[in-house]
């Protein structure tokens, strides 16, 4: 993607973020730098190919694309129109969603020219890795982060 493709696409999502106190765009920022130098300080990225990487920190910046500032169970109980079109992880599915739209968007065109192959690979990085975010899961991925560590030592 060429850099003008990318510097409209994080306009975007800046523009996209609601202004609340706590899911804004100067979070997900924090999140994106913060992921960034832990996978350069890590070797991470240095294992992945361009497009592993701006799948990374295009999940980091999309992570909460259009957060309510409320949970995806408050989303449920409230009856919200989003709840209702996603059984579960209800606002990392429409993070997800979001995220999408405006990459593909007509302003953006952020994926044009790839591949059917190397658009669903795109997309389904970016997805899961947003999927992970879901607060729901955050204990059992702590756990398995402590399992790994458990297995190095």
């Amino acid at each position: 993607a060429d850099l003008g493709r990318v510097r409209r696409f994080i306009l975007a999502v800046r523009e996209s973020m609601y202004d609340n106190a706590y899911h804004n765009f100067c979070h997900v920022f924090d999140v994106t730098q913060t992921l960034s130098v832990m996978a350069r300080r890590t070797g991470t990225l240095d294992r992945l190919n361009a497009w592993e990487r701006f799948a990374l920190l295009a999940a980091a910046l999309c992570h909460d694309l259009e957060h309510p500032g409320v949970t995806s169970v408050f989303m449920d109980k409230a009856g919200a129109t989003v709840a209702g079109a996603f059984k579960d992880t209800v606002l990392e599915k429409h993070h997800v969603l979001r995220t999408f739209e405006v990459m593909v968007g007509q302003d953006i065109g952020l994926l044009k020219g790839l591949s059917s192959e190397s658009y669903w690979d795109f997309r389904n990085a970016v997805a899961g890795c947003i999927l992970a975010t879901d607060f729901a899961k955050h204990n059992s991925y702590c756990d398995q982060v402590r399992e790994l560590v458990q297995e190095e030592a």
